[in-house]
């Protein structure tokens, strides 16, 4: 089942195919990156970090973790375009968090 990841407006920014899935993808289906961190904070496709999966928002730690730098797997099979999703309601930002920059969702 796709796991539907939204900013704190409610603008869908980005999916996984399922709950087990490593990898990150836009809603046109673009690679953004990956979860190598064994957690919920991903990686974009250089390995640095992008954003943190806090319920169904997908955010920027203000702070961003200090991680090492990980492996980039090879680029995975682009997957089937997902429905589009209802909107959700806006939410406040957790303390600590900000919505991803838009440019950093763009591959």
């Amino acid at each position: 089942m796709t796991v539907y990841l939204f900013s704190s407006s409610g603008e869908w920014i980005a999916f996984k195919t399922d709950e087990s899935d490593s990898n990150l993808f836009s809603p046109s289906c673009a690679w953004l990156g990956h979860f190598p961190w064994q957690n919920d904070d991903a990686a974009d496709v250089s390995g640095r970090y992008l954003g943190t999966i806090v319920g169904d928002r997908f955010l920027a730690k203000v702070s961003s973790p200090s991680y090492f730098t990980p492996f980039t797997p090879f680029t995975p099979f682009t997957p089937f375009t997902p429905f589009t999703p209802f909107t959700p309601f806006a939410t406040a930002l957790p303390q600590g968090f900000q919505d991803v920059p838009r440019d950093r969702l763009r591959p």
